[in-house]
């Protein structure tokens, strides 16, 4: 997430400015041009300086010492003040980047090597693409099934919708289960076969995919989460239709499906339900508890009184909300109090003492506390840094 420099966190820097500030008339002025994405260098002024951004995105780097972990990163927004004794540089978001810097003919600003790794943006660039798929069907064997093997040039995933196959990859057997996927590499030999049991229903796709994520996906097998489940229904389903961009939303539920996949051995993620139908009570359940909390978020809500609401013990409501949400019961009313907390004071009608009262909290300690737990910021600092400018 990038941050303006109009927001509360920048003020420690500086100040930001809807228009050039009387400050700054009679100074000198510079412009300059940048595309770099990372830099090694960085300057330091001994004067309060300015600087507006006149064509691009801009990220002004910043820090109290040369030190490149300490370095925050803002989007520059209107024209800035940057004051003095600050190390700095300028990264470019866009393409091509201008700004003005407008310093006294007093100040001095120096150039130095950076202390540490360099200073680089953080660009939103996909790690995972998909150029193309080339093919993909569903399909159910016969517990007699015997796939002798092959070996092609693309990645091929294959999702166990039902049953028990097996599958060698390079010499090594793989079991797979009900929600198992496995990933063939390219230039992968492998060969499937049931387990001469019971028949199996499965799901294979063959792409076009970089090589980024080799190490990764190969040679493992993956166990679905509800997400994964989700994205490969919706990938089916989008492609069994003939709309317009359908391909492309296949290409994306393929994409988010894999990304999951990748996650999965990193992020605690809600485990699938033992059938669609219980995952259908399970659903029902929970947006009803769901649509009564936010219907009854400005009462203070406790998980006692969701027990005896709904008739439900502690343990079972707590594994439902973990299971699907992720969250524990007490976690996800705070989260809604709180989201409502930062709309009232967008809303500027109320004290934050009102709000917290509004809200059931037990005390305004307790909100500010939580507030501040929750947004990295102080109720009372994020009402000022919304009506700053």
């Amino acid at each position: 997430m990038f941050t303006k420099t109009s927001s509360f966190f920048y003020q420690k820097y500086g100040d930001t400015y809807l228009s050039t500030p009387k400050d700054s008339y009679g100074y000198i002025t510079n412009q300059y041009s940048f595309r770099n994405k990372h830099v090694n260098y960085v300057f330091h002024n001994d004067e309060d300086i300015f600087i507006c951004v006149d064509e691009g995105i801009a990220i002004l780097c910043v820090s109290t010492e040369n030190n490149a972990d300490k370095f925050e990163q803002f989007v520059i927004h209107h024209t800035v003040r940057l004051k003095k004794n600050h190390y700095f540089n300028f990264l470019s978001i866009s393409d091509k980047s201008q700004i003005t810097i407008s310093y006294s003919d007093e100040s001095v600003i120096s150039c130095e090597p950076i202390k540490g790794f360099e200073i680089r943006v953080d660009q939103l660039l996909p790690k995972i693409t998909i150029d193309e798929i080339l093919v993909y069907y569903y399909q159910v064997k016969n517990s007699n099934y015997v796939f002798e093997g092959e070996e092609h040039q693309y990645w091929e995933l294959t999702y166990v919708d039902s049953g028990h196959l097996i599958t060698e990859v390079s010499g090594q057997e793989y079991s797979l289960k009900q929600h198992d996927i496995i990933i063939y590499a390219p230039g992968q030999f492998h060969s499937q076969r049931t387990d001469g049991v019971e028949p199996c229903s499965y799901l294979t796709v063959i792409f076009k995919m970089n090589h980024l994520a080799l190490a990764q996906l190969s040679n493992q097998v993956f166990h679905a989460n509800r997400k994964t489940i989700g994205a490969l229904q919706e990938f089916i389903e989008a492609c069994d239709k003939d709309y317009m961009y359908n391909t492309d939303l296949c290409i994306c539920y393929l994409n988010l499906a894999l990304i999951q996949i990748l996650q999965s051995n990193t992020i605690k993620t809600a485990k699938v339900a033992n059938s669609p139908v219980q995952q259908k009570i399970e659903d029902d359940f929970l947006n009803d508890i769901v649509m009564f909390i936010h219907c009854y978020y400005y009462q203070p809500l406790t998980v006692e009184y969701l027990c005896e609401q709904f008739s439900i013990s502690r343990s079972s409501l707590q594994l439902l909300f973990n299971k699907n949400l992720n969250t524990t019961p007490k976690q996800y009313i705070n989260q809604i109090k709180l989201k409502k907390a930062k709309l009232l004071i967008k809303e500027n009608k109320y004290t934050i003492s009102e709000i917290s009262e509004k809200l059931g909290f037990t005390s305004i300690h307790y909100f500010s506390k939580k507030f501040k737990k929750e947004f990295k910021i102080s109720p009372s600092d994020y009402a000022k840094s919304i009506y700053k400018i």
